[in-house]
């Protein structure tokens, strides 16, 4: 870290004028962009269990369907490291409050969406909300004292859980027992709370820069991102070594390289090449990626195996014929967790070091994985799995907005989150549809049902990206080398 990011002083300017005040509330900052990151958490899974009703609601092939979350994610991928360098140049707090108004608007348009394109193009809009998570992160490391960072990140990274743990059980209660519509108008009340939260809360942060922005990065990485999740989500349904897919791959590591080569160049770059190439750095974003393909199989393939019918042909998984809203409630416990460890995770790292919660973590989603593929037979085996797996996904998620605030310059605290969210964003999406393959490689011959080893050996591929990630963790750098 330089000596002008060490000594970096960021000013709190009041919005109505008046002298400058340099200690916020931190109770009130950390309650504000906890309800703002809680938002984007929800949008996670809140849509998961609606895909079959959009698909009825609307006519629209399974294919087409599925778009309503691809276009999301691609969508998400592209904005967020784009807001979060506007944040690090703008101001943290006006393109968070412009991102959740983006939000916002999106998330009811898609609550009166009268067609199919019209829910589409709200589902783009929505994608803006995934730079909720950064920039919040960006103005806990600027706003709150020093001693209280650890405390506030730890208490913020706990939403992200609890809102994907509580996506399933409000989408799967409203699809159930309401109307798919009704899943958007109570998001959109959270955003609005997030955003009157966010305005009256959060101070003005003076970090404005007047840099030119980096029009080709900007190309270059959006481009990229989009090549690159086409390929993931479609490989799956047209062919992993189909030529559309392949030429997505190979378009996706040109433009990536290129995007590379152009950010050493440029003196005013997106991403700074220590942000995403640097060792610590790059293995931080290593991690992320491994942890959330662990972690996601576990969010999203649990459900499903829960909702299987529970007599089965012979040959086929049994699942346990649980409705939509009884699945997400058995994802509810491993939600509460997040909330209750992850404000541990500042604790240990100040006893055992700062990659020793990450490693934690890990290792127990490992754990998790493997006691998931070996007993899932019963909702009692699944429910004693997902504490390992939600304790260990509660330390990885606390962890890396500190790692990335150990590791990332100070001036582009946000930016780095902006991209370790996108790098786990894709490694969550390679974990998913990974394991579709596999459910569908193993499908009763005339039937969808999965065969009776299918979701073990999904399991196992978890265990496998979590042991992965141990390997990277204990990479990092030790405590004593980054003083």
């Amino acid at each position: 870290m330089s000596q002008e990011d060490r000594t970096t002083a960021v000013s709190l300017v009041p919005a109505a004028g008046g002298p400058p005040d340099t200690s916020p509330p931190a109770g009130r900052v950390v309650a504000a962009l906890s309800v703002a990151v809680l938002a984007y958490g929800l949008l996670q899974t809140l849509v998961a269990p609606a895909l079959p009703t959009f698909q009825r609601h609307f006519e629209v092939s399974g294919d087409w369907a599925a778009w309503v979350f691809t276009l999301y994610l691609l969508s998400g991928a592209v904005l967020t490291p784009v807001l979060a360098r506007l944040g690090d140049g703008r101001g943290k707090r006006r393109v968070l409050l412009v991102s959740l108004a983006v939000f916002g608007a999106g998330t009811l348009l898609a609550a009166v969406a009268w067609n199919f394109p019209i829910l589409l193009l709200a589902r783009a809009a929505q994608g803006a909300g995934a730079a909720a998570l950064p920039l919040s992160f960006g103005l806990i490391s600027v706003l709150l004292p020093p001693q209280r960072i650890g405390h506030g990140l730890g208490i913020v990274s706990a939403m992200i859980g609890a809102g994907t743990g509580l996506g399933f059980v409000i989408g799967g209660l409203l699809v159930d027992h309401a109307s798919w519509r009704w899943m958007f108008a109570v998001l959109t009340g959270v955003i609005a709370v997030a955003f009157l939260l966010v305005a009256r809360w959060i101070p003005n942060d003076t970090t404005r820069r007047d840099e030119p922005q980096d029009v080709a990065g900007t190309i270059l990485l959006s481009l990229g991102l989009v090549a690159l999740l086409l390929a993931i989500t479609q490989g799956s349904h047209a062919g992993w070594l189909s030529a559309p897919v392949l030429g997505l791959f190979i378009a996706a590591a040109i433009l990536l390289a290129a995007l590379a080569v152009a950010e050493k160049r440029t003196p005013h770059p997106l991403l700074e090449p220590r942000v995403f190439l640097d060792r610590p750095m790059l293995l931080t974003h290593c991690a992320a990626a491994l942890f959330y393909a662990a972690a996601l199989i576990f969010f999203l393939i649990v459900p499903m195996l829960a909702q299987l019918p529970a007599h089965r042909p012979e040959g086929a998984t049994s699942g346990f014929g649980f409705t939509v809203t009884a699945a997400g409630l058995l994802m509810l416990p491993s939600a509460l967790l997040q909330v209750l460890v992850a404000p541990l995770v500042p604790a240990l790292e100040r006893r055992f070091g700062h990659r020793a919660p990450l490693l934690a973590g890990l290792l127990l989603l490992l754990a998790g994985s493997l006691a998931l593929a070996h007993w899932h037979a019963t909702p009692v085996q699944v429910l004693a799995d997902s504490v390992l797996l939600g304790t260990g996904a509660a330390l990885c998620f606390a962890t890396m907005p500190s790692l990335v605030a150990r590791f990332a310059p100070r001036h582009a605290i946000a930016t780095a989150n902006g991209l370790n969210t996108v790098v786990r964003t894709i490694g969550g999406v390679i974990g998913t549809q990974v394991a579709i393959a596999i459910l569908s490689a193993h499908s009763l011959a005339g039937s969808t049902l999965p065969g009776g080893r299918a979701f073990t050996a999904v399991f196992v591929l978890g265990a496998v990206f979590a042991a992965v990630g141990v390997v990277v963790a204990l990479l990092l750098p030790r405590p004593a080398t980054t003083q």
